[in-house]
């Protein structure tokens, strides 16, 4: 490396102190690229760490959803009172229109 040419990383000295300082920030400069490298090739404490934010959200998500349900009363959707579904109502009124249909028609063929 030669710093006295201009080229290189900007230092125009030869004075040995300034070469040790700039070779001491070159060095820190480097270990912490090994240590950032190091922790991106690291994958079993990012999927650790990617797991433990997945699980943070979830716990956030279900808070807010608990917290909703207490204000609505418990209901989901915020609905203010249950409703009855009128599906099964029906079919069970139709079905018991059929069954009173089918007895008087059998009762009036046994009356013939």
């Amino acid at each position: 490396m030669t710093a006295s040419n201009g080229s290189g990383n900007g230092s125009t000295s030869s004075d040995p102190a300034v070469l040790r300082a700039e070779i001491r920030r070159t060095r820190a400069e480097l270990g912490e690229t090994v240590q950032l490298l190091a922790a991106k090739a690291d994958v079993k404490a990012r999927m650790k760490s990617s797991a433990t934010q997945a699980r943070e959200r979830f716990r956030a998500k279900a808070s807010t959803a608990a917290t909703r349900m207490s204000s609505n009363g418990g209901r989901p959707g915020g609905q203010a009172a249950l409703r009855p579904n009128p599906v099964p109502v029906a079919t069970l009124i139709g079905v018991a229109a059929s069954a009173v249909a089918v007895i008087l028609l059998v009762m009036r063929r046994r009356r013939r």
